[in-house]
């Protein structure tokens, strides 16, 4: 008798603690806005190429449209792209976009990071401003935020892929241009290839523009008369022409091989793409989205890198080519780079 009546109290207890949890909620209600802070965000986004390269100008397209589909505190109700922008033309486009209502600004690349800096104190409250490949030092509370890369890590798992697959131990890398993300990922595709087999030996080219098939298409072609038989290509508009000779080779019976980035690239050329260095910004934004709300925006604390939206694609028809022994280390290797047991250089 005496344990029955402990559990009717215990039960009652609980009763009284649920309805009282109840009703703090309803007389408070969920955590509101911070002070300033939008309704709505409209995105204009500034590109130093095309939205429509499927490459570094891509990915914010395909960050939008899962976006959309997300519940968050605040609804991007529109969205712009300026293209090939220039960095001395930033500044303006900065201007010009927040003339029109245009209220959360992507930089989509290092290059606009001064003219975003000029900009941003100025702004009126309630306009927010991003730079991708940004360093935590450019952040501004309640204005300007970034997003740092560390392409380094996936493209070494890219070049275990790549380095299994040669067949004449040459890789390579085409590039549009040299900055310090496209040497990260120049530094661990070559780690990465020679990690799976030591006597590989690397080589790259700079085309020198973003948006430049033409130039991609030569580079390709002058890296396969050197015996360069996987090719990985951080080149946006530039890896088109790149895409274009390595499918001319392969259909003229050449065993080559395109690894691609920043998004998946096979819906360039399904069953030529190898596999992908995949870049997806949706979980950052939808956090920065978050921060916007709470009136947390500008911490510098964002990177985008192996296991924190940066992956590697599927290998698709490729798939039963792979060595299992390539499989086996990039599942290792994805794991001890996580983990802080694998340091993958950062230097050629």
């Amino acid at each position: 008798m005496k344990g029955k009546n402990i559990a009717i109290v215990v039960a009652i207890i609980v009763i009284v603690v649920v309805v009282a949890a109840a009703a703090l909620m309803m007389t408070t209600g969920p955590a509101g806005p911070a002070a300033g802070v939008p309704s709505e965000l409209k995105v204009g986004v500034i590109l130093p190429g095309t939205v429509t390269d499927y490459g570094w100008d891509y990915a914010p397209l395909v960050a939008l449209n899962k976006l959309e589909t997300m519940d968050l505190p605040i609804r991007i109700t529109s969205h712009k792209f300026v293209e090939l922008v220039e960095p001395g033309d930033a500044e303006g486009a900065a201007r010009d976009l927040v003339a029109v209502g245009y209220n959360w600004i992507w930089a989509w690349g290092f290059q606009y990071r001064e003219a975003i800096l000029a900009v941003a104190p100025g702004a009126p409250q309630g306009v927010y401003f991003l730079i991708n490949e940004g360093k935590a030092a450019d952040a501004i509370a309640g204005k300007v935020d970034v997003i740092d890369e560390f392409p380094q890590k996936t493209a070494y798992l890219l070049g275990i892929i790549g380095g299994s697959m040669s067949r004449t131990k040459k890789v390579g890398v085409i590039s549009g241009m040299e900055s310090l993300h496209i040497v990260l990922g120049e530094a661990g595709f070559k780690a990465g290839a020679q990690a799976y087999d030591p006597s590989i030996t690397f080589d790259h080219i700079y085309v020198g523009g973003w948006a430049d098939p033409e130039g991609g298409r030569v580079a390709a072609e002058s890296l396969m008369a050197k015996g360069v038989d996987v090719i990985y290509c951080q080149g946006d508009g530039t890896s088109l022409g790149v895409i274009q000779a390595v499918r001319a080779a392969r259909d003229a019976g050449k065993e080559v091989f395109y690894i691609g980035y920043p998004v998946d690239q096979s819906v360039l050329a399904p069953g030529y793409v190898l596999t992908s260095n995949v870049y997806d910004y949706s979980d950052i934004l939808s956090s920065m989205i978050k921060d916007i709300y709470s009136g947390n925006y500008g911490k510098g604390k964002y990177s985008i890198e192996l296991g924190k939206g940066m992956e590697m694609a599927p290998f698709y028809n490729f798939d039963t080519q792979i060595p299992q022994k390539a499989k086996d280390m990039v599942a290792k290797a994805r794991e001890d780079i996580i983990a802080g047991r694998l340091t993958v250089p950062t230097t050629l």
